[in-house]
């Protein structure tokens, strides 16, 4: 499975398992859709699926807590979107 199938997978799961934020997966799947025109930022899309996969809607609450708010992919995504 190539990263941009990755990133398609681990959104849509966690979109229907849990409370990932639906108004994030407009701009995911435009991204896993158009590989061709991000693959330049690899890296980048790589760092949102790692994100994604620590997604926690109760981000930074806690002491020493690793979890991604949907803020911060919302800036990673912005970052990748922009040209």
């Amino acid at each position: 499975m190539n990263t941009f199938a990755k990133l398609r997978a681990i959104a849509t799961r966690l979109n229907e398992e849990s409370e990932f934020p639906s108004w994030l997966m407009t701009d995911i799947l435009a991204i896993a859709d158009k590989s061709e025109c991000y693959s330049d930022k690899i890296h980048l899309v790589e760092q949102l699926i790692s994100q994604i996969g620590n997604f926690d809607v109760y981000a930074g609450v806690g002491c020493f807590d690793t979890s991604v708010s949907a803020e911060t992919i919302g800036i990673t995504i912005r970052k990748i979107l922009t040209k």
